[in-house]
């Protein structure tokens, strides 16, 4: 079968060079050939070919069997060479997609709130529009006009963390375990922030919620990059400097978990009162492009920042450690760098 000028342009697109898909077509085409093969059919020298070889087979896509004479180079199937690749590229795709939708979200979707009731307004649109976290440091006097909007978040399973400035005395503790899953207390109530589902929130002068607030202004955001940014303001400064006053139960297991750090809250309490936990978690290695694979082994502990006893160096790191057959591994959120693993979905069983 001679060699498809168009297959060989399509194959570059994979990130072939040129004269890599030419000789790799070669191999395909005969599933297996000697190098002096591969050299007259792809048009180079059979040192080159050597060279191309060993680079093919480091991307995986032929294997070199030199132990044999002459040396042999055998194809991998395509369909399971060129599936890297093709994620690859889908997930390139769905990146740039997202950054193609996202111009209006980044840049243009920032409001400038200057009353007390748009302000309000705000707080109880983002509330209820979480479906996964609301992180929130508000004065004790404002948790009474948003209760409802927390209790109703708590109810379908947001993961809230909730720091109160000023004295909470007033509080039952039945009433705030009802508006969050953690409550701490913060006595530096300067500003008043909110992030919801890493995506949406607002950053106040708490001189806002008076009546007569002046000229104070705060900033209503849905713009991604802003939300983290206030985020890890949140609970790299905010959080760990406050007191903890209230943790709500565990879900009880088994259960699946869209959001990790719910995962990672319910992990740590349930490893705390030394319960045996089967973890399962769909995940890749981090800093590749692996296919998500899923994966299972016991709890052994977790890294986090959300509840007494803090063990982590910055905010931002949750971990849940996991006892596998190949030893233990960490596995973190989507966007982890310091663990082993980026898992998109975590459940979680008693054993």
């Amino acid at each position: 079968m001679g060699q498809d000028t168009t297959l060989v342009d399509r194959l570059q697109q994979f990130g072939f060079t040129e004269t890599e898909a030419s000789v790799y077509l070669a191999v395909v085409e005969r599933g297996e050939a000697t190098p002096s093969t591969i050299a007259s059919a792809a048009g180079v020298s059979s040192s080159y070919v050597y060279q191309l070889c060993t680079q093919l087979e480091q991307h995986g896509v032929v294997s070199v069997e030199d132990h044999h004479s002459p040396t042999r180079v055998r194809a991998a199937p395509p369909s399971e060479a060129l599936q890297a690749r093709l994620e690859t590229m889908s997930e390139t795709m769905e990146e740039v997609a997202d950054r193609y939708e996202r111009p209006s979200k980044d840049f243009e979707a920032l409001e400038v709130v200057r009353s007390r009731a748009t302000l309000h307004k705000r707080f109880r649109q983002a509330i209820e529009s979480a479906t996964e976290e609301v992180f929130a440091t508000v004065p004790a006097e404002m948790v009474p006009e948003i209760a409802d909007a927390l209790e109703d978040a708590v109810e379908r399973d947001v993961f809230v963390l909730l720091a109160i400035a000023g004295s909470t005395d007033a509080f039952q503790n039945e009433t705030l375990s009802n508006v969050a899953t953690v409550v701490r207390s913060w006595v530096r109530g300067m500003t008043v922030c909110l992030t919801s589902d890493r995506s949406r929130g607002i950053i106040s002068p708490a001189e806002m919620l008076d009546w007569k607030h002046g000229d104070a202004e705060a900033i209503h955001f849905e713009n991604r990059t802003v939300s983290l940014s206030v985020e890890s303001a949140f609970l790299g400064s905010m959080w760990p400097a406050s007191e903890e006053l209230l943790l709500r139960r565990p879900t009880p297991l088994p259960e699946s978990y869209d959001s990790f750090r719910r995962a990672v809250y319910d992990a740590t309490l349930h490893h705390r009162t030394g319960r045996n936990v089967a973890v399962t978690f769909r995940a890749r290695p981090v800093n590749t492009t692996e296919t998500p694979t899923e994966r299972t082994g016991t709890l052994a502990g977790t890294r986090q920042g959300l509840v007494e006893e803090r063990d982590v160096e910055f905010g931002m790191e949750n971990s849940i450690l996991v006892e596998t057959d190949a030893g233990e591994v960490s596995v973190g959120d989507i966007g982890a760098f310091l663990e082993d693993y980026k898992a998109e979905h975590v459940s979680l069983e008693p054993l």
